[in-house]
């Protein structure tokens, strides 16, 4: 599970860099092209502000399995847990 403050830290990146309205709800579950109508412009500045804001590196070959808001959670977690290590 995906500590919820980093899930509100990527929903607050997502909601900015896809400049998503304020009143569209973002959950754990939102799906990034479905529910947030993210186009694959503003998917690709989502990607780099996480990447930026969380500095991770996403691979390419990962992205299309990023489809969730929680996808990006975990896999920033994990990146964050593979860098301590």
């Amino acid at each position: 599970m995906t500590n919820p403050t980093l899930l509100a830290e990527v929903a607050q990146a997502v909601r900015t860099a896809a400049k998503v309205p304020p009143q569209v709800v973002i959950t754990d579950n939102s799906r990034l092209i479905e529910d947030l109508n993210i186009d694959s412009l503003d998917l690709v500045g989502v990607l780099l502000q996480i990447q930026d804001r969380f500095d991770v590196v996403i691979e390419d070959d990962v992205v299309p399995s990023l489809r969730r808001v929680s996808d990006l959670a975990e896999y920033v977690a994990r990146q964050r847990g593979a860098a301590a290590a």
